[in-house]
């Protein structure tokens, strides 16, 4: 008789469940759009560097429609309730940051499963993505799926490769992509914008078609290499605590022998421990919500790269 409660007590803890659910959808419906307006200006500030056009940022803003924003935003929220819009906003400029890189490089790889459920999300409005890429760089950002989460450290270095030259590094950057750097230091990659010439590198890295304002921010990029790369090593640790931007670190970083030492808040191997919601590794950072977590340091996500083509 005792089992008999037991089991019936446990079918209308479900149906209270569920029937609570769909009681406060509706008001869900009505609270995250006025949320993510509320916050809509926060997901326009890339936190970028001096590298990225700032007619580029402002050409991705204005490609990406508030409308269009506000039923991903939605979508996204109704499957992750316990996220805050401030905390979906991180999300939001990362992934923001990660079409900035796929529109100036050729082939970019994903490497978090959250920032990526949102890109997913995107692209379930077709019409609405395919107008988007469009105005943003002319030409469609495709999505190219892995059946499963592929071990990828060499793109994974060409990943933070691109991301510290491009961007601020700051809590939420960590959170998200992890430390940069841990499998590899990116030396090939830096002999190439070093030695190569431009016309060269834009054959080897830049994406193709782009747009000019894409175009631009790899020219800028490049010189970071060549004209700029001695100046930047001075005073690496000030530059990067008044400013976030990690640059200077990186190339100091990558002329010493030593993985972690006084880089080890930015670059480096660190522990990993298993994601229950992704079966990635987690690295650190802010556990208060799931999805602030890693994915594997080098596992691109399914259905995770852009491409050129």
């Amino acid at each position: 008789m005792t089992f008999f409660y037991v089991i019936l007590a446990a079918i209308f803890a479900v149906f209270l469940v569920n029937f609570m659910k769909r009681q406060s959808e509706p008001a869900k419906l009505e609270r995250y759009p006025n949320e993510f307006r509320k916050y809509h200006a926060e997901t326009l500030d890339l936190h970028a560097t001096e590298i990225v056009s700032e007619a580029l940022i402002e050409k991705l803003n204005k490609a990406l429609d508030i409308d269009y924003m506000e039923k991903v935003n939605t979508e996204f929220r109704l499957k992750h309730p316990r996220d805050s819009q401030i905390r979906v906003n991180q999300a939001w400029r990362e992934l923001k940051r990660y079409l900035i890189m796929a529109a100036v490089f050729g082939k970019v790889e994903m490497f978090n499963s959250v920032i990526d459920e949102l890109w997913h999300i995107m692209l379930d409005y077709g019409q609405e993505y395919n107008e988007f890429c469009q105005t943003f760089i002319g030409r469609a950002i495709q999505h190219h799926p892995h059946s499963q989460p592929v071990f990828k450290p060499e793109e994974r270095t060409l990943f933070d490769f691109y991301y510290i030259q491009l961007f601020t590094v700051d809590s939420p950057s960590i959170q998200k992509w992890g430390k940069f750097f841990k499998h590899d230091k990116g030396l090939t990659f830096l002999r190439d914008f070093e030695t190569m010439e431009l016309e060269q590198l834009k054959e080897k890295y830049m994406r193709k078609p782009t747009s000019a304002q894409a175009e631009r921010t790899f020219e800028c990029f490049t010189s970071q290499f060549k004209e700029n790369r001695p100046l930047k090593e001075l005073n690496w640790q000030k530059n990067y605590n008044q400013t976030d931007y990690a640059a200077p670190a990186y190339f100091t970083y990558a002329s010493t022998d030593d993985f972690d030492s006084e880089f080890k808040d930015i670059f480096g191997k660190e522990p990993t421990a298993v994601s229950s919601e992704s079966g990635h590794a987690v690295h650190g950072g802010d556990h208060n919500s799931s999805h602030d977590s890693s994915s594997d340091s080098s596992s691109s996500c399914s259905s995770c790269s852009s491409c050129s083509s």
